[in-house]
């Protein structure tokens, strides 16, 4: 009886466990799945805007000095070219007159050139008459033989008037040879005349100098009383007259207008160019508005004196708002104008999305510094955004910008995981409903996402795919079922 009730029992016990793994292999192999829908594909980078209502411009004052007045306050809206304030321009002013006043007084010394250059002229005829009617008496004197004087004081009297004449003749020419000179020098200086031309000059004043140094020598002669009328010494006066006479002769035929009117004309570019340059400074001595848009901040309320160092003003232009966005040097290269980015306003109760578009992407990059205090280089991305009728965006207002790098519609999406390589082929595990037996398939893939993969052929709407490939459980023809 023990016996047949053990039978029984072990019997039970093997039918239970068939029974059961009978069960446990004809059971589902629960597995998760995604169904195979059209969806958006899409790869983003998502970084961090800021809201901007316009660019900001800081004004330099161009002229220096005390403030006059202050022609607007801060927070107050301008134009461009509107007056911001006025700097003292006194100084400026009187100089600008002065320099006027040289203008006119050059210019009038221009105009007498040729009344001077005539009036110089008829002084050496007439110089040139006396020094000939002199030399002719002289050589009336030395025919005679001293027979036209009864006397020795009479003909030492003569001689030195004689020598007299010679002696001021030669200062006469000095003056004038000095008078070249000057303007010689004056002239090379300012490059309108070449250096031979101011040598030239200066050598003439040398030898009349050194002629006049005789001259006077000759008449210390006389009055010493050691000399006598005699053919040497006539012969000694009429060179000196003689000299004299070829001198002026020369100088007569000189052109002495063209040298003094380069002078003059240099002289006056030269005021006029200082004209012109005081003129602007005083126009710069009322700073006006680069740009119209509200001064944000006024520095010149706070100080009466203004230089060139330190802005006087900040004036923000008014604008649509813009939101500017740093992006990695690493992706920017796939960022073009007018590409769709996502904008996200975080809010305590709701976030807010709406779209905008890429309108500027800076060709230079500029050094940022990440949360954590890492160096990034990132360039400037303006984007421009289509904000929502009850969404107010102030300045400074902090958004989420994310770029599309891919983005196409109804594409077939699956999850990375659920693709795997067989043979060089890529594979995945697809089932019929959420509840089937499992099929390995060839597909042909697109371009990688973030965490899926875009399927360009190999699957059809209402499939499923299995997420994980690498389970070690899939088998052709085994029955799975969606773990929820």
């Amino acid at each position: 009886m023990k016996n047949s009730v053990k039978i029984i029992l072990i019997a039970l016990i093997v039918a239970a466990t068939v029974s059961g793994t009978i069960f446990y292999m004809m059971m589902p192999l629960p597995v998760r799945m995604s169904e195979i829908l059209p969806q958006s594909a899409e790869l983003t980078f998502t970084e961090q805007g800021i809201v901007s209502v316009g660019e900001s411009v800081l004004v330099f004052p161009v002229a220096l000095g005390e403030i006059m007045q202050l022609y607007v306050r801060e927070g107050q809206n301008v134009q461009a070219g509107q007056p911001l304030l006025s700097v003292d321009s006194t100084e400026l002013e009187m100089r600008l007159e002065q320099t006027q006043n040289s203008v006119r007084s050059l210019e009038a010394q221009l105009g007498n050139v040729e009344i001077e250059a005539a009036h110089i002229r008829q002084n050496l005829q007439t110089t040139l008459g006396s020094l000939r009617g002199e030399l002719m008496a002289l050589d009336a004197q030395a025919a005679g033989n001293n027979r036209a004087f009864i006397s020795q004081e009479e003909i030492l009297r003569e001689q030195t008037r004689i020598q007299q004449v010679v002696i001021t003749e030669y200062e006469r020419e000095l003056e004038r040879a000095e008078e070249r000179l000057r303007q010689a020098r004056q002239l090379y200086a300012v490059g309108a005349v070449a250096r031979i031309d101011y040598d030239a000059a200066a050598s003439l004043v040398v030898s009349v100098s050194a002629q006049l140094d005789s001259a006077h020598g000759q008449m210390a002669i006389i009055s010493a009383g050691t000399t006598n009328n005699n053919a040497e010494h006539f012969e000694g006066i009429r060179s000196s007259l003689n000299a004299q006479i070829s001198g002026i002769t020369q100088q007569l035929t000189m052109d002495t207008t063209t040298a003094a009117k380069a002078h003059f004309e240099a002289l006056i570019a030269i005021e006029r160019l200082n004209m012109a340059r005081l003129e602007r400074e005083i126009e710069n001595a009322v700073i006006t508005a680069p740009i119209s848009g509200t001064i944000t901040t006024f520095h010149a309320q706070s100080t009466n004196f203004v230089n060139g160092t330190s802005p006087i003003a900040e004036i923000t232009m008014k604008d649509s708002p813009i939101v500017e966005v740093y992006v990695s040097t690493q992706d920017v290269g796939s960022i073009n104008i007018g590409d769709r980015v996502r904008l996200v306003l975080r809010q305590r109760m709701s976030d807010i999305e709406f779209y905008g578009y890429v309108t500027h992407i800076d060709n230079t990059a500029v050094v940022r510094f990440s949360a954590l205090g890492i160096e990034e280089r990132k360039v400037n991305v303006k984007v421009e955004p289509m904000i929502p009728e009850d969404l107010e965006l102030g300045a400074g207002f902090a958004v989420d910008a994310t770029f599309f790098l891919l983005y196409e519609e109804d594409r077939i999406v699956v999850p990375r995981t659920a693709v795997f390589r067989d043979d060089g082929h890529y594979m995945v595990w697809v089932v019929r409903g959420e509840i089937g037996t499992l099929e390995v398939r060839a597909v042909e893939t697109g371009a990688e996402l973030r965490t899926d993969i875009i399927v360009v052929s190999g699957l059809s709407v209402g499939e499923f795919v299995v997420n994980n490939a690498n389970n070690s459980e899939l088998r052709a023809g085994v029955r799975v079922t969606n773990e929820r």
